[in-house]
Parts: C-alpha cells; sequence; structure tokens
C-alpha cells in the first residue's frame, strides 16, 4: 500500500500537467530509502482543529426565550437559602425584638415552633424579601412583587407582635 501511493501521486500529477513524467521505480525506491520520520511524528500528534466552540455562558438557542423570563422569576422567588426562605411571610410570627441596640435583633418563630433570630439585611420569605428594619414590636420586610402584566413593584410588610391583654395584680374582691 505504501508503494502505491507515491506512484498514485505521480500519476495524478502527470495527469494534471505539473510534473514530467518520472520512472515508476524511482519514486517506490525514494518511498522505501527516505526514513518515515515525519510520517510518525505527524501520526504522534493529534490533529488540531481550525477552531473550537464553547457553549458556556451562552443561551440555548433551543430553549424558549419566555421560559427563561419566567424561570428567572421562579429564581427570585427561592433566592433565600436560610430556613426562613422556605415559609411566606403570613407563615412567620414575630415572637421577640431587642431595641435599643446598634444593630437591634428580632426573632421569629416557624410553623414547625424553631425560633431563628433575624437582623438588618437578613433574607426571609418565599418571594425573597429582605428585613429593611426592626423598631419597637415590629419587623418590616422590604420585598419584590411581580403584577400579573409583568411589572415589578418593591412592597413592604410589617410582621408585628401579637397584642397581649395586660396583666391585672390586683385582687377583684
Amino acid at each position: 500500500m505504501r508503494r502505491l501511493l507515491p506512484i498514485a501521486a505521480a500519476a495524478l500529477a502527470l495527469a494534471c500537467g505539473t510534473e514530467k513524467p518520472k520512472s515508476a521505480a524511482a519514486p517506490a525506491k525514494a518511498a522505501a530509502a527516505a526514513p518515515a520520520p515525519a510520517a510518525a511524528a505527524a501520526a504522534d500528534k493529534p490533529a488540531v482543529p481550525d477552531w473550537s466552540y464553547s457553549s458556556a455562558g451562552k443561551r440555548d438557542p433551543f430553549r424558549s426565550f419566555l421560559a427563561e423570563g419566567s424561570r428567572s422569576g421562579n429564581a427570585l422567588a427561592t433566592r433565600c437559602a436560610t430556613p426562613l426562605g422556605r415559609y411566606e411571610l403570613e407563615q412567620l410570627k414575630l415572637v421577640a425584638v431587642v431595641t435599643g441596640l446598634e444593630d437591634p435583633v428580632a426573632m421569629l418563630q416557624v410553623p414547625s415552633g424553631t425560633g431563628y433570630a433575624v437582623r438588618r439585611g437578613a433574607c426571609i420569605g418565599k418571594n425573597g424579601g429582605t428585613v429593611a428594619a426592626i423598631r419597637t414590636g415590629e419587623v418590616v420586610v422590604a420585598e419584590w412583587a411581580i403584577r400579573a402584566d409583568g411589572t415589578r413593584d418593591r412592597t413592604q410588610t410589617i410582621l408585628s407582635l401579637p397584642k397581649r391583654e395586660p396583666l391585672i395584680l390586683e385582687e377583684q374582691p
């Protein structure tokens, strides 16, 4: 097979008129006598492509653009990785507030009964809300709400301590 390749190349060159005819024995002798280190080196190196493509950071062209927009809305809704991010704000109960400090602290209770301490900037709620302020007897949570028409509004929800009846220490007759 190796002997036929130089002969076929010479015949092709002769047919195209780019080379003068040579004897068939001369290329065969030259191929047999010439060492093949270049061919061996070429066989060892993998073929290098002229270009390469990386899809990292690019949008999948076969997925709907609208589906990506709705998925980003869900990403906003579930962006709180804290345990308080699993609950709606209405499910959380404000148990205690400590004010008078440089950084006030509030304690919220989840439906299972576990309490969590929060400070300003903490992420709570399924809608990705953050604690905007902690005041005496209440916690203000700011979150982005998405309307039906797709616009976003910043809303504030106030979690208040439950009203307790005053403790009467006087005896009644």
